[in-house]
């Protein structure tokens, strides 16, 4: 059985993020129906969904989560982190403890979870469980006091897990009744969560580096341009996120909170629209300004592996970059001084290019199926799935079965992310490139 295992790896590794996602999110379902894990009965098409949703740590809902025993909220606490963590990585890990891969898949590896060096694959797979665990532990500390006055120590105990695993991983679910909105005059558990979002967004690379740093005493280790690139460009982002969600909606939503509350909500919103989806509030009641710059950010996202979603802010810089070049009329790519290679810049507007036009053509095809809604709801409903988010206009419960399968299948899309769809057809081999006659093309 090894030997078959080890073989089936070997040529065909890129197949385990599609074929290990799907298979979580059908036994995930097949759990979740169990009779044990619910209070209520509830339709097969919305427990595949909601296990998908988990699967895939998007947050979309269209059941309350109390529809769900103390049983079903562990199996979603389970299914959640795994989610998290990423099937691939668990996958690898599992693997790792029972036979070595190959050249092939280690370079497979390193090119999903976009390592320099295929030979730090292991090290950093390693790393990320280990680092998980200790953060979520951390986490449910701090919360653990807050929610301990409220509710039994058993079970704020587990409500102080689940929030922190939530938050790490990005996924977005709440036990509370109103999500977030829950523990508005709670300081302590909105500062703990944002926190947990944040490490959990800037990626493990990040964090290896970070701690490798801290860690070394011998020598000066410098940190690579890569994590100054993550740590410039996510702080930048959030910032900016702030700033103009401040503007936005300080006379709105904001309107009734003292200074304070108003600020580290701001703070904690800006970081949640990244790929969290924990809503303070309605996102029905915000300008419809808001929703465009909560889409912008979703689309963009989180770091380069970590437990967020969307294209990732490094594929939004070297964009950034591209546009930049053709303004100024330059030959290559430049991005806080290093030159781009071509190579990422064509698979970073792959992505881009993949993803919207996946968004568009889901888009399209939910206004036909379902009418009854506006526009923008439905458009913000994909993009919400596509980027893993989570924050909803709230119409995913009252679409059609057609149209929640078409959600479903937009989450799965984006979680493996286009990029990796465009790597699962490609194989690692010796070719030789044509090369074919130049010619220009008029463009304006």
């Amino acid at each position: 059985m090894i030997t078959h295992g080890k073989k089936f790896f070997k040529y065909y590794p890129q197949y385990m993020l599609v074929l290990s996602l799907f298979v979580m999110t059908i036994i995930g379902t097949l759990l979740l129906a169990l009779p044990i894990a619910r209070v209520k009965s509830v339709s097969f098409l919305d427990l595949f969904f909601t296990s998908a949703s988990l699967t895939t740590v998007t947050g979309i809902m269209t059941i309350p989560i109390d529809s769900f025993s103390n049983i079903g909220h562990i199996i979603i606490l389970c299914l959640m982190q795994i989610g998290g963590l990423g099937l691939m990585t668990l996958s690898l890990v599992c693997i790792y403890m029972f036979t070595n891969l190959g050249v092939y898949t280690q370079v497979v590896a390193s090119e999903i979870l976009s390592l320099n060096n295929f030979k730090d694959t292991k090290n950093i797979l390693f790393f990320i469980v280990k680092l998980t665990i200790i953060i979520e532990m951390i986490g449910a500390l701090f919360i653990f006091p807050s929610l301990y006055q409220t509710y039994s120590l058993k079970r704020a105990v587990f409500l102080s897990v689940f929030h922190s695993v939530s938050s790490f991983c990005n996924a977005g679910f709440s036990l509370f009744p109103n999500d977030a909105e829950s523990f508005l005059n709670n300081p302590m558990i909105l500062i703990t969560s944002t926190i947990l979002m944040t490490i959990g967004g800037l990626g493990f690379v990040t964090w290896h580096e970070v701690i490798l740093k801290m860690k070394s005493k011998t020598e000066r280790r410098k940190i690579s341009w890569h994590t100054k690139l993550v740590l410039r460009i996510y702080a930048l982002s959030t910032i900016m996120t702030a700033v103009v969600f401040w503007i936005l909606e300080r006379h709105n939503s904001l309107a009734k909170m003292p200074f304070f509350q108003k600020l580290y909500v701001v703070i904690f919103s800006s970081v949640s629209m990244k790929s969290t989806g924990f809503e303070m509030f309605p996102f029905t009641t915000v300008h419809l300004a808001t929703l465009v710059l909560a889409m912008l950010v979703m689309f963009i996202g989180s770091a380069p592996l970590s437990t967020g979603s969307g294209i990732k802010t490094s594929v939004f810089a070297i964009y950034l970059a591209v546009i930049k070049a053709a303004v100024l009329g330059k030959r290559h790519a430049v991005l806080f001084g290093r030159h781009i290679v071509d190579e990422q810049v064509y698979k970073a507007m792959a992505v881009i290019a993949l993803s919207m036009s996946w968004i568009i053509l889901t888009t399209f095809f939910m206004l036909i199926t379902e009418p009854s809604h506006h526009f923008i709801d439905i458009l913000f409903e994909c993009v919400s799935a596509f980027t893993n988010n989570g924050i909803t206009t709230r119409i995913t419960p009252f679409i059609s079965s057609i149209g929640k399968l078409f959600i479903i299948i937009t989450m799965i899309v984006g979680r493996i992310g286009a990029l990796a769809i465009v790597m699962s057809m490609k194989r690692i081999v010796d070719t030789h490139e044509i090369s074919y006659p130049k010619e220009r093309i008029i463009m304006g």
